[in-house]
C-alpha cells in the first residue's frame, strides 16, 4: 500500500471495478484462475457484445468473460486451477466465437505491449479500408441510379444496367448485411444489419423478376415495378453511417499505441564489462543497464552507479524532474536527464510500470463499454415486428386481394420493408454528431464519438489534474528575495550567470526571469553541474554556488528559517557567492489565467469539484487555496493506479465522474472516469485516452462541453424520433389497411421518397446545431 492508503501501481490487478452508474458495468471482479485474450472481429453493436459474452461463458472451464466493443477484444477468464472439470483450450473459445457468427484468433500471451498495439492498428486499419472501399463503390452507384429514377430518365437496357449495378452493390458494399444479418435473424436475434438484408432484397428480387420476366407480371395485368435505386440508396446511407462510426471507433486504441511507443527501443546491456545494444524485449532481470542524459529508461529497475535527475511525468505528472541517487528507483519509460547511470533491471517487459499504465488505460476502456444504443434495442422488437407484418400484408393480398393477387401482394410486402429500412436511423447519430462536433470544434472543443455525449449526460463530480490542467505546466520565478545588501537584479544576475547553459527546467525558469527584467548576466566560468544538487561557478573570479537548501548546507552554507518560509508551495533556488547567501528565487507552476472563474462556474451548476495530483502536497494545496477548491476534495502524491481508484471510488459512491487532465499519467484515470476531458496542451497519449479535448487549453472550455454534449444529444433522440416517426405512421399505409376505406396503397417508390424525407428530416433537425454558442447557464445546485 501506498501512503496515501490505495494501491500502488504494482497492485494493480488487484483494483475493484465499481459501476458506473447509469451506464454500462466494468468488467466482472475475477477470480484467480488463468486468463485468455482474443481478438473479435464483425461486431457491430451492444448485441453482438452480450451475444459472444453469452456463448464464451457457455464454454465449460470459463468462469467468466468481457468483450470491449470499442477495441475489439474478449478478456476470458478460466476456472482457477483445483477447480472440477478441465480447462479448455483457447482453439475452443475461437470456435465459440465463430459459432455466434464472429471472427476471432488468440492473443499471443507473450506478446510486447508495442507489438500488440501495432497489431491492433493494423487490423482496424484494414477494416477501415474495406469499409471505404465498399462505402466508395455503393456510393458511385447510388448517385447516379437515383438520380436516373428520381428523374425518369429511360433509354435502352436501362433496367439491366440497373440490375447488374445494383447486384453489385449488394454483393460487395452490402455482403456484411447479408451475412450478418441473416445469420442473425437464423438465431433468432434479427438486428438491424437483418432489417436491411430483408428490406434491400425484397426490393432487388422484386425488380430482378420485373426486368428478366416482366410477363410474370403482365400476366396479371399489371406493369413490371422496379426498385433499383431504392435498394442502392439504402446500402450507401447505412454503409455511411457505419464507417463514420468505425473510424471515431478506431481512435479510442490511440491512447494504448502512444503509450507503447514510450517506450524505449533499445538498451544498453554491460555483461562482462563490455556494452552491448540490444532490442529493449531481450533486457532480462538483473541485467546491468546504462542509461545516456536524455535517454529513456529501457526498464523498471534501481540505480546502483552516478545521481541525476529524472523526469517522472509519465507516473507522477510533476513539471520538475525527481533527483536520484544510488539505491533509489527508476521506472521504464521515465527521461534520464543530464548524467549517464547504470541501472540495475528489476521489473521487465508486461511487468514495467509502463505495461502496467497500459493495461490501467485499456482495462478502463473495457470497463466502460459504450451504452446499448436506443436503435438496436428498439430493432429488437422492431425488426421481428416488421417482417411478420411484411408476410402478413404479402398473404393478405395475395389471398383476400383484387387483381392482380401476386403483384399487389409483391407491392405491399416491398413497401412495408422498403418503409422498415433504417436509412435515417442510420443517419440519426452520425449527422447530428458531425454536425455537433463541427460546432463544437470552432469553439475549440474535439468530441470522440457520440458515445461521449450519452456518458457526459448527468455528471455529478468534476476531477482535475493540477500541473498543466489547473497550471501553467511551466515553471516560473514567481518570488526575489535578496538577502540583506543584495538587490534583486544582483541575484538574479549571479543565478543566470551560472544557470545559462543548463536545459534543467528552474534553469530556464530563472533565465526567463532575468530576461523579464532585463537583467545582464556576466560571464561565469567552471561551471559544473551536480545532478541532483545544483551547480557551481566562477563568476568575476568568485565562487558562487546555486540549487537546493539541502546543496547549499553540504557546502557549509546555511540558510534562515525565515527564507525557507518563503517557498509558498514552490521550489526555492538558492544562490551563495564566497560563501555567502545572496539570496533565494521561489519558483512555482502558476495557475492558469481564468481558472478559479471556470472552477466557479462548474460549482454553480451543482457540480463537485475535486483535485487529484502526483506532485507535493504543499504545492498541490497552495494551488487549491488559489482556485478556490475545499480542502477536503485535495488529494496529493497519487499514483496513476491512485488515481483511478480514487476515480472508481466516486463511482461507488453513485457519482458520475468527468476526469480533466493533460499528462500520461493521467491517461488512465481519463480512460476511467464517464467522462475524460484532455486539455489541449496535453500528451499525445491523454489526448487519446480522453473523450473530448479542449483545443486552447481554456479551463471554460469544461462548461462549454458540458451544455455541447447536452445539446447534441437531445438532437440525437430528435433524430431519432424522426427516423423512427414516418416508420410507424406509413408502415400500417404501406401495409394497406386504408385500402378498404379509401383505396389507398403505397407504391413502393413513394415508400423510399418517404424514407428520403425522413432523412431529410433528421438533417435538417442536425443543423440547428450549428446554432449552438450561447453561454452556459448556471442550473441550481444539487441537494
Amino acid at each position: 500500500m501506498s501512503t496515501n492508503g490505495l494501491p500502488s501501481l504494482s497492485a494493480l490487478p488487484s483494483l475493484p471495478a465499481a459501476a458506473s452508474p447509469g451506464g454500462a458495468a466494468p468488467p466482472p471482479a475475477f477470480d484467480a484462475g488463468p486468463t485468455v485474450d482474443l481478438t473479435v472481429g464483425g461486431m457491430h453493436c451492444a448485441s453482438c457484445v452480450a451475444r459472444i459474452e453469452k456463448a464464451l461463458q457457455a464454454v465449460p472451464g470459463v468462469s467468466v468473460a468481457a468483450v470491449d466493443l470499442v477495441s475489439g477484444r474478449a478478456h476470458v477468464r478460466l476456472k482457477a486451477p483445483g477447480s472440477s472439470g478441465a480447462l479448455p483450450p483457447p482453439e475452443a473459445l475461437v470456435a465459440a466465437v465463430k459459432d455466434a457468427g464472429y471472427d476471432a484468433a488468440i492473443v499471443a500471451a507473450g506478446a510486447e505491449p508495442a507489438a500488440e498495439a501495432d497489431a491492433e492498428q493494423a487490423e482496424r486499419a484494414a477494416r477501415l479500408a474495406d469499409l471505404r472501399g465498399r462505402l466508395a463503390v455503393a456510393l458511385a452507384v447510388a448517385l447516379p441510379v437515383a438520380a436516373l429514377s428520381m428523374l425518369d430518365v429511360t433509354f435502352p437496357g436501362r433496367n439491366g444496367l440497373f440490375l447488374v449495378l445494383t447486384a453489385v452493390v449488394l454483393g460487395y458494399s452490402g455482403r456484411d448485411f447479408f451475412v450478418s444479418g441473416l445469420s442473425a435473424a437464423l438465431r433468432g436475434a434479427p438486428d438491424m444489419n437483418s432489417l436491411v438484408a430483408l428490406g434491400t432484397g425484397t426490393a432487388f428480387l422484386t425488380s430482378a423478376a420485373a426486368t428478366v420476366a416482366p410477363a410474370l407480371f403482365a400476366a396479371h395485368g399489371a406493369h413490371a415495378p422496379v426498385y433499383y435505386e431504392a435498394a442502392v440508396v439504402v446500402v450507401a446511407l447505412v454503409l455511411l453511417g457505419r464507417f463514420l462510426e468505425e473510424r471515431a471507433k478506431g481512435k479510442a486504441g490511440e491512447a494504448i499505441r502512444r503509450l507503447a511507443s514510450l517506450g524505449a527501443r533499445t538498451a544498453r546491456v554491460v555483461r562482462g564489462g563490455a556494452e552491448t545494444e540490444v532490442p529493449a524485449e531481450r533486457v532480462a532481470k538483473g541485467d546491468l543497464l546504462r542509461v545516456l542524459p536524455g535517454e529513456r529508461v529501457p526498464a523498471d529497475g534501481v540505480l546502483v552507479e552516478g545521481t541525476t535527475s529524472v523526469d517522472e511525468s509519465l507516473v507522477t505528472g510533476e513539471s520538475l524532474p525527481v533527483d536520484k541517487a544510488p539505491g533509489d528507483p527508476l521506472l521504464g519509460g521515465t527521461l534520464n536527464g543530464e548524467a549517464a547511470v547504470l541501472v540495475r533491471a528489476t521489473r521487465v517487459g508486461r511487468e514495467t510500470a509502463l505495461a502496467q499504465v497500459i493495461r490501467l488505460v485499456r482495462d478502463a476502456q473495457a470497463a466502460k463499454a459504450p451504452i446499448q444504443r436506443l436503435a438496436d434495442r428498439i430493432a429488437s422488437v422492431f425488426v421481428p415486428v416488421v417482417v411478420a407484418i411484411a408476410i402478413a400484408s404479402f398473404a393478405a393480398w395475395f389471398f383476400l386481394g383484387p387483381e392482380p393477387h401476386l403483384l399487389r401482394a409483391l407491392v405491399a410486402a416491398t413497401a412495408v420493408l422498403l418503409i422498415a429500412c433504417p436509412c435515417a436511423l442510420g443517419l440519426a447519430t452520425p449527422i447530428a454528431l458531425l454536425v455537433g462536433t463541427g460546432r463544437g470544434a470552432q469553439m475549440g472543443l474535439l468530441v470522440r464519438n457520440a458515445e461521449v455525449l450519452e456518458k457526459a449526460e448527468g455528471i455529478t463530480d468534476v476531477v482535475f489534474d493540477k500541473t498543466g490542467t489547473l497550471t501553467v505546466g511551466r515553471p516560473r520565478v514567481t518570488g526575489v528575495h535578496p538577502s540583506a545588501g543584495t538587490s534583486e537584479g544582483e541575484l538574479l544576475a549571479v543565478l543566470a550567470a551560472v544557470e545559462s547553459g543548463s536545459e534543467h527546467p528552474l534553469a530556464r525558469a530563472v533565465l526567463a526571469a532575468a530576461e523579464e527584467r532585463s537583467v545582464a548576466a556576466p560571464r561565469a566560468a567552471g561551471v559544473r553541474a551536480v545532478p541532483g544538487g545544483g551547480v557551481t561557478g566562477t563568476v568575476d573570479g568568485v565562487e558562487v554556488v546555486a540549487g537546493s537548501e539541502a546543496f547549499l548546507r553540504s557546502r557549509g552554507i546555511g540558510t534562515p528559517a525565515e527564507l525557507l518560509s518563503k517557498s509558498d508551495g514552490g521550489t526555492l533556488v538558492l544562490a551563495a557567492r564566497g560563501g555567502a547567501l545572496l539570496g533565494a528565487l521561489t519558483v512555482t507552476d502558476p495557475v492558469k489565467p481564468g481558472a478559479r472563474e471556470a472552477l466557479r462556474d462548474l460549482a454553480a451548476r451543482g457540480l463537485r469539484l475535486h483535485l487529484l495530483s502526483g506532485d507535493r502536497k504543499a504545492a498541490v494545496d497552495a494551488v487549491a487555496r488559489e482556485v478556490g477548491l475545499p480542502e477536503e476534495n485535495v488529494i496529493a502524491g497519487l499514483t496513476p493506479a491512485e488515481k483511478v481508484a480514487r476515480v472508481r471510488a466516486l463511482h461507488a459512491g453513485g457519482a458520475r465522474v468527468a476526469m480533466v487532465g493533460d499528462g500520461l499519467n493521467d491517461a488512465p484515470a481519463l480512460a476511467a472516469a464517464d467522462l475524460g476531458i484532455a486539455i489541449g496542451t496535453a500528451t499525445d497519449v491523454a489526448r487519446a485516452a480522453s473523450d473530448v479535448t479542449l483545443v486552447g487549453g481554456a479551463l471554460s472550455g469544461v462548461g462549454t462541453a458540458l451544455s455541447l454534449a447536452k445539446a447534441t444529444l437531445t438532437n440525437i433522440r430528435q433524430n431519432l424520433f424522426l427516423a423512427f416517426v414516418y416508420n410507424v405512421v406509413l408502415i400500417p399505409v404501406a401495409a394497406g389497411v386504408l385500402y378498404p376505406f379509401t383505396g389507398w396503397t403505397l407504391n413502393p417508390m413513394l415508400a423510399g421518397g418517404a424514407m428520403a424525407l425522413s432523412s431529410l428530416s433528421v438533417v435538417t433537425n442536425a443543423l440547428r446545431l450549428r446554432r449552438f454558442g450561447s453561454a452556459p447557464r448556471a442550473r441550481p445546485a444539487r441537494p
